[in-house]
């Protein structure tokens, strides 16, 4: 039942409080249009004031992150200089050396090519809640829920028996089809089971119908004397969803309508957005020739073409909500990259790197006086892979024999492979009076001469 509220136990909280932000923007909304005259609000504004709102709740975030990109870049001629020595070279000891210096030139300055992946993980759940909100206002803004009841009690009083078959005849419909409207319906048939379906997921459903299917609504139930009440109530719903001659709870579908200009336009701006923050980190994936940045650099070629494709996805089969949501959130994180960029290429790079230096040094050496023993997850991997884990205990143990695998299984593979063919050597049948069965006839005699020598030769 999607008009119950999200009660999970990391996304309830989350909701919650999104959905209070959304009713007091409602609140403040409805001040400033009853003073200006209207009764109603329009509730693309709110859409939008509540973007905003988030997007700059999330601004400190998106800041350290596409700070820690810059900087990155600054530092990569200094990180080329030290890798150098270890370019062309595929020994597991030259790799393991060569991230290590690279590890080390990043701590020394307090960024890492993954400093961006918090602040992403921590988005994935509010997003999650945003587009609850969003896509089930009702839930949250109590004044819409009770102009909804009052139209269900309408129509229950109409058409007691199947009102509600008769809605999802409605929603499910090709007239004005809505997919979220049929979807909702579904589930409100699947709720009923043999009995009748709750207010809620009704509710649900005449909260997803089109302009088209509040005018079916209007002919298929006999209101008598509640038909003026119902009809002020739909067009307030009309009035309050308009953006722009488009209803926010309609979804464009996979048909061709003017609604289209919201998926479309959500792609392009997305697209716009993660291609101008590829071009900035540029400097830090051309530049870079460890395997992790290359992987890092090919994920987010892929994600610049992903993403638009996954926006123009979602806003064709979502409400036009959550599109205008989607529009304003790249447009913002296009600007704020913009703004980042502006600030860091005029600023003095050499005193910039200098302050984050002193920075990291004094974040280092903080925790190294709060923990002294301690190390970082890097430095226990760092010393697994050199075998200088204390052997005390299982766990150390297991850390050195984990840690040195690898480099053991390089060594003894490519020894093994020499044994093997000094074995097979004896073995393999050379054409007579040819070049190499004469040079095998001296290495045989060579080895024999060996032996007779205890291993001289």
């Amino acid at each position: 039942m999607f008009l119950t509220a999200e009660d999970g136990l990391i996304l309830g909280p989350i909701c919650w409080l999104f959905g209070n932000i959304f009713e007091l923007i409602y609140k403040f909304v409805e001040l400033i249009t009853k003073a200006m005259g209207f009764n109603y609000v329009n509730l693309t504004v709110c859409v939008i004031l509540f973007t905003f709102f988030i997007r700059a709740c999330l601004f400190p975030l998106n800041f350290k992150q596409q700070k820690s990109s810059k900087i990155m870049s600054f530092i990569q001629p200094e990180i080329k200089k030290a890798t150098k020595k270890y370019n062309g070279k595929t020994d597991q000891e030259s790799l393991m050396k060569k991230n290590q210096e690279t590890q080390k030139i990043q701590k020394k300055y307090g960024v890492s090519l993954t400093s961006g992946c918090l602040p992403t993980l921590i988005q994935l759940p509010v997003f999650y809640g945003l587009y609850r909100v969003i896509q089930n206002i009702p839930v949250y803004v109590s004044d819409m829920l009770i102009k909804y009841q009052e139209v269900l009690g309408y129509i229950k009083t109409a058409a007691p028996d199947n009102y509600y078959e008769m809605i999802n005849k409605i929603a499910t419909d090709n007239v004005g089809a809505v997919s979220t409207a049929s979807q909702y319906a579904s589930i409100m048939m699947k709720n009923a089971g043999n009995g009748i379906p709750s207010d809620n997921s009704v509710i649900d459903v005449l909260d997803k119908m089109s302009s088209t299917d509040w005018h079916q609504v209007m002919d298929a139930f006999n209101f008598g004397s509640n038909t003026d009440a119902v009809n002020s109530a739909v067009q307030q719903f009309n009035n309050m969803n308009n953006c722009f001659g488009l209803n926010i709870t309609d979804a464009p579908g996979w048909k061709l309508s003017f609604a289209l200009i919201i998926p479309i336009l959500a792609a392009l701006f997305q697209f716009i957005s993660s291609k101008y923050s590829m071009a900035a980190n540029n400097a830090v994936m051309n530049n870079a020739s460890d395997p992790q940045t290359a992987q890092s650099a090919g994920m987010m070629k892929s994600m610049t073409y992903m993403m638009p494709i996954m926006s123009l996805f979602f806003c064709i089969n979502l409400p036009i909500a959550i599109g205008i949501y989607w529009i304003l959130g790249a447009i913002i994180t296009l600007i704020t990259q913009m703004i980042i960029n502006h600030h860091y290429n005029n600023c003095d790079v050499e005193e910039l790197l200098k302050k984050c230096e002193t920075k990291a040094a004094l974040k280092e050496a903080k925790r190294k006086a709060k923990h002294p023993n301690k190390k970082s997850f890097y430095e226990k991997m760092m010393d697994a892979q050199n075998g200088n884990v204390s052997a005390e205990g299982d766990q150390a143990q297991t850390i050195n024999r984990n840690a040195s695998t690898r480099l053991k299984n390089y060594v003894n593979s490519a020894s093994s492979a020499e044994n093997e063919a000094l074995n097979n050597r004896g073995n393999v049948k050379y054409k007579q009076g040819s070049i190499g069965s004469k040079a095998n006839i001296m290495l045989q005699y060579g080895d024999k001469k060996s032996n007779d020598n205890g291993g001289k030769k």
